[in-house]
């Protein structure tokens, strides 16, 4: 399952029989490193919360952390060269900090991981007497789940004085009220660690079956690690990729197009690239398809084109196929005199049940054809780690330390969850989930290259309506799992575990001994705890300053509502178990099941199941046609052009991805100065 790209670079430039490099991970490398993760953790906060001038993360490959290792590349390393004191960095050394500045790019982004630092605030603050929240919420809140609750909260007091200045704004450092916030961002920050130490040791545990045994093509690293040149005694930049003039000319080509359309938003005189064609439907029965973001817009974006042209067809084919595969399912609809709008709507995009359960059936069968892929390495990690604590040569941790840190780490969380007062079987069931979508997703980053992964389905809903029914659960599972839900499963774009594979795959390809991946998985690990501080003081700074009404309302407020009005829509209506519901999982699975099979048994099938179960997000409405044009060039060109032609076309599809990336950056940050937000990537 899921061969390499045949094309990829990045495999070819870490021959296995080459002898590993020891060491490599500089001090200075990890000090660097340590300084440029609080400071882009500042600036992820300060670019999007404060200034709502984009993100500097959000994706799995993140602007911020490209540009700056594009910064490390050119400027810097070639005014090192020139010093004769200071040696220019290694190729080694810059991937270490990029590394780094991917996790602190990752884990600050305003919305994803923190967002558990306004659903508190947000629950006292925005409560009225008609959306009864204090009656619903109040009596089943920890005390520790929101700021200034002491231990003996009456279930009624609200703290105004702590609550109210995060939405209005007005304090200054020194006035914010630190000493309310404490057992929470503690709480919360042990949750975190906690999450992120369960994705750590999963990972190690699939390293070898992907980056090994499957090969997979990891399209993400090969931009990053081409910038460096991927030779581990380099000392960049080298004319094997900043000389390239197919580089040069994708990379231009990008930045013009994005500098007219920046210039366009600034100044309307300046001509109009048009980059979005909206396709409504007016007639029967294609007018079903939801006009907007729900639905079908062609959307141009030139680094998710370069992107889709590293990929395999199969996989590019398939994104955009079901997606519109998924869409005639609402004109199907239709024509059998079923009314889409009296449908009963589940997801992020309110898409009807019958979409999303049909994903989740795929999400639950691909994780499980995972596991059972790798099952015989798998089972004899669980053996050695019981027996022997035999360790291989180039792994970086014993099976013992992969093993048990995983088990340890899964019930901590259990643990946590049990003081938090939650039903220790229902969140086993949700951690459960959690994994599962991490799994997935981490496949669809690492095979697929999607940048910008989302899970489809709400794991309360699924619970709810797919598992148990509402009652089973009760409003105060109910009420704690929807404060859960958001911090690591609302918005799954920062989901850290393909992180971690992409630090393991950087490592074989520059050849790193074990000791070497040792110390890069070490820099990624500080540069997570470090994220994590300044991330919490930065936006605590951010909110009592400018006040949560303004700026990235999404995470300051518009998630928050979204999350709770959910919680109590099912408090109030108590959903129960709908069997049609498991119906459509068993569709999903079994259509995931068939395209596993005929993938392994024939090699001319073209369908992918990845974008079977990504069809019904979000991510994929605009993302699809950037996907089926760098589909459509990669298969003109092989067709007519052969190999040859794709090798020497590829560094232009290289250069549109750094083009694209270096524009939006560039233009970021004119809009932290001006407010004007230009979206070159989906968000």
């Amino acid at each position: 399952m899921g061969a390499a790209n045949a094309g990829a670079a990045v495999s070819a430039a870490a021959p296995l029989q080459l002898e590993r490099v020891k060491g490599g991970v500089t001090f200075r490398a990890f000090l660097i490193g340590i300084v440029l993760s609080a400071v882009m953790a500042y600036a992820n906060n300060q670019f999007a919360t404060v200034h709502n001038a984009h993100m500097l993360g959000g994706i799995q490959m993140p602007f911020g952390s490209v540009f700056v290792l594009l910064l490390l590349v050119l400027p810097l390393n070639l005014l090192l060269r020139s010093l004769p004191l200071v040696k220019p960095f290694t190729a080694i050394e810059l991937m270490t900090m990029y590394i780094m500045l991917l996790f602190a790019a990752m884990v600050s982004t305003p919305g994803t991981d923190n967002q558990f630092m306004t659903i508190g605030p947000g629950l006292f603050y925005f409560a009225t007497p008609e959306n009864g929240w204090a009656n619903l919420f109040y009596q089943h809140v920890p005390s520790w789940f929101a700021p200034g609750l002491p231990a003996g909260w009456d279930a009624r007091t609200v703290p105004k004085d702590v609550i109210n200045p995060v939405f209005l704004g007005g304090k200054s450092f020194a006035e914010i009220p630190w000493q309310a916030w404490m057992a929470m961002l503690t709480g919360w920050g042990i949750f975190l660690l906690l999450t992120y130490s369960v994705l750590f040791f999963l990972s190690l545990m699939f390293r070898k079956q992907w980056i090994e045994r499957e090969a997979l093509a990891f399209p993400l690293v090969q931009l990053p690690l081409q910038m460096v040149d991927a030779d581990p005694g380099q000392r960049p930049p080298s004319a094997a990729f900043w000389g390239n003039r197919m580089m040069w000319l994708g990379l231009l080509l990008a930045f013009a197009y994005h500098f007219l359309k920046g210039m366009n938003a600034h100044y309307p005189d300046w001509p109009v690239i048009v980059s979005t064609l909206p396709l409504p439907f007016s007639e029967k029965p294609w007018n079903a398809i939801p006009p907007g973001g729900a639905g079908i817009n062609a959307e141009v974006f030139l680094g998710a084109i370069g992107l889709a042209f590293l990929l395999t067809r199969e996989v590019s084919f398939s994104f955009w196929f079901f997606f519109l595969a998924v869409m005639f399912q609402y004109v199907l609809a239709e024509m059998f005199g079923i009314p889409v709008v009296g449908l009963t709507k589940a997801g992020l995009m309110s898409r009807p049940a019958f979409m999303i359960y049909q994903s989740v059936g795929g999400w639950v069968m691909m994780a499980a054809m995972l596991v059972w892929t790798a099952r015989s390495y798998l089972g004899r990690l669980f053996r050695e780690a019981f027996t022997t604590n035999k360790t291989d040569e180039d792994e970086p941790f014993s099976s013992r330390f992969m093993v048990f840190g995983f088990i340890f780490s899964f019930g901590a969380l259990l643990g946590w969850s049990s003081f938090a007062g939650i039903n220790l079987f229902y969140a086993f069931i949700f951690f459960l989930i959690f994994l599962m979508t991490s799994l997935v997703l981490t496949r669809m980053v690492i095979e697929g290259g999607f940048l910008f992964p989302q899970a489809p389905y709400f794991p309360l809903e699924w619970m709810t309506a797919g598992m148990f029914g509402t009652a089973a659960l009760g409003a105060g599972t109910i009420t704690k799992l929807s404060f859960l839900q958001p911090t690591i499963l609302l918005d799954t774009r920062t989901n850290v575990l393909p992180g971690f594979l992409h630090v393991m795959k950087i490592a074989e390809v520059l050849r790193l001994d074990s000791q070497g991946l040792r110390r890069m998985l070490l820099c990624a690990a500080a540069a997570i705890v470090v994220t994590l501080v300044v991330t919490f003081i930065s936006t605590l700074q951010a909110l009592y300053s400018m006040g949560g009404l303004q700026g990235y309302t999404w995470f300051t407020k518009d998630a928050s509502q979204m999350v709770l009005n959910n919680a109590a829509n099912l408090i109030k209506t108590q959903p129960t178990l709908d069997k049609w519901n498991i119906a459509w999982m068993g569709v999903g699975a079994g259509l995931v099941w068939l395209m596993m099979m005929a993938r392994s048994r024939f090699l001319w099938f073209p369908l992918h199941p990845l974008g079977y179960i990504i069809a019904s997000g979000y991510p994929i409405t605009r993302l699809w046609f950037s996907m089926f044009t760098g589909w459509l060039i990669k298969s003109l060109i092989m067709k007519y052009g052969g190999s040859d032609t794709y090798t020497n076309v590829r560094p232009f599809m290289i250069g549109l991805i750094l083009g694209n990336l270096a524009a939006e950056v560039g233009w970021m940050i004119i809009g932290f100065r001006s407010g004007t937000i230009i979206q070159y990537w989906p968000a």
